[in-house]
């Protein structure tokens, strides 16, 4: 019963609301402002590594202004090449920050999807050069999917889609998908050339047991952004020294799994919180590096209980 029991939240119903990637990035933009002034609580993701690309984490954040507290669980594990089911699935438990009553349980892949392309496309908000026309990407899985219509979405003058992943059939997926949003694209078999050719790159390789790195940030193009999904594990360490600026979601949760070589120059609270410049010239190569963090999955959370209370004309 409503407001007896806490809601469940299906993956479907999440869908049937309809959010945008444009909403989700605006959600995180105030999210991360409040975490700026302190009136986000957060703690560091925590870890429970099985295997490479194989774990558990949980994380967790609470905010007084967006009335909530919530808590996610994921488990990820490997897929095989082509395997286009998802690697992570997690659940997310909502609370009312003042009474502490729980409020739902969310099923939180459609939210982890939804805000990790809106994280990428937050930062290239203020990293990537504004008049973008290619954008490439090495992993032609569910997340690069969420990533191109996010980008899509905040870059209006983007006119190709270059598509590099071990599995071909994934890349053609990806190229339907780039014609559909009326976009030029194309299965690029040369990782090198993919990163010649864009003005923004997206890495969502995963991770296995014999994996090496095999890009080089030096064959960017000036003025490059790259939103490096995979926590950067794809780009060869020595390579990162070519950036210009190297941001991150939290300075609080870089470190845990991120690569030699890297240094954090900002974070989303600093960008959102306009303390940092962002891109500061056309030529200026960026990178952005995360792991996910609990304020953008409670910004998410927020968006998704607003909407539903919005439908039904009440507090659930």
């Amino acid at each position: 019963m409503i407001g007896a029991h806490p809601l469940f939240i299906g993956e479907e119903e999440v869908r049937r609301l309809g959010l945008t990637t444009g909403e989700a990035r605006e959600a995180l933009l105030h999210a991360y402002r409040l975490q700026h002034e302190g009136r986000v609580r957060v703690k560091p993701k925590t870890s429970l590594d099985i295997a490479p690309g194989h774990k558990f984490q949980a994380m967790c954040a609470a905010c007084e202004e967006l009335g909530l507290a919530v808590v996610k669980w994921l488990g990820v594990a490997p897929r095989s090449a082509g395997d286009p089911s998802p690697g992570i699935h997690a659940l997310a438990v909502l609370n009312d920050f003042n009474s502490g009553a729980p409020l739902a349980v969310m099923d939180a892949n459609a939210m982890t999807g939804l805000r990790t392309a809106a994280m990428s496309a937050l930062a290239a908000r203020f990293l990537a050069r504004e008049k973008s026309r290619a954008i490439g990407f090495v992993g032609c899985g569910l997340q690069a999917r969420m990533h191109l219509e996010a980008m899509h979405d905040l870059f209006p003058g983007l006119a190709a889609v270059l598509c590099n992943s071990r599995s071909e059939q994934s890349a053609r997926r990806l190229t339907a998908l780039a014609g559909k949003l009326g976009l030029q694209g194309k299965v690029c078999s040369d990782p090198a050339q993919l990163l010649r050719e864009s003005d923004i790159v997206v890495t969502t390789v995963p991770m296995n047991a014999d994996f090496e790195p095999f890009l080089d940030a030096s064959d960017l193009a000036p003025g490059a952004f790259v939103a490096a999904v995979d926590v950067g594990r794809s780009w060869h360490s020595d390579s990162f020294k070519v950036f210009d600026c190297m941001a991150t979601d939290s300075r609080l949760h870089h470190g845990i799994e991120m690569k030699p070589g890297m240094r954090i120059d900002c974070d989303l609270s600093e960008l959102a919180g306009d303390v940092h410049p962002g891109r500061v010239s056309e030529a200026q190569r960026a990178l952005f590096v995360f792991q996910g963090h609990a304020t953008a999955d409670l910004a998410i959370a927020w968006l998704v209980w607003s909407r539903l209370q919005a439908a039904t004309g009440r507090y659930i």
